[in-house]
């Protein structure tokens, strides 16, 4: 087991002067004594808690678990931030796939009209994952966000 790095412990300490994450999420954890996978799982509750997104993790309980999509990424002060996207972006993104999806399967059964597993082995091959539409929202989020729209970061 690969300890927590002195950046983890760092930042988990600093988390634990905000009140609220001290005597709830920090409450007992001994810092010096956490892997280095078990810190960057606090450190992203922590981050999630302080940015308002754990609100919703009352409901999230009650209803089952729900996946979140984000991406850590560097501000422009050199500080590390975190988006989500929210159930709305996703929503929109997933019914611009499923049109995209429609209309390859539409052509799929246009050109192999007689046979059923070309149709599905051409929509396989043509047809974008999911995921990838996911990773470029987060990424134009990512860009909009910074607020250099062309998407370079020098560092």
């Amino acid at each position: 087991m690969e300890q927590a790095t002195y950046k983890q412990i760092k930042a988990l300490k600093r988390f634990a002067k905000n009140p609220e994450l001290s005597q709830g999420l920090l409450k007992g954890i001994e810092f010096d004594s956490l892997s280095k996978q078990d810190a960057t799982a606090l450190i992203q509750k922590c981050i999630d808690q302080a940015n308002g997104t754990s609100e919703s993790n009352e409901s999230e309980d009650q209803e089952g678990f729900q996946v979140k999509y984000s991406q850590n990424y560097r501000n422009g002060d050199g500080s590390f931030k975190t988006i989500i996207l929210t159930d709305e972006e996703l929503a929109e993104i997933r019914d611009a796939h499923k049109k995209h999806c429609i209309d390859i399967m539409s052509d799929c059964m246009d050109d192999f009209p007689d046979d059923r597993e070309l149709q599905l082995a051409m929509f396989d091959k043509m047809a974008d994952k999911s995921f990838t539409w996911i990773q470029q929202a987060l990424d134009e989020k990512v860009r909009m966000t910074r607020g250099n729209g062309n998407g370079s970061q020098h560092q």
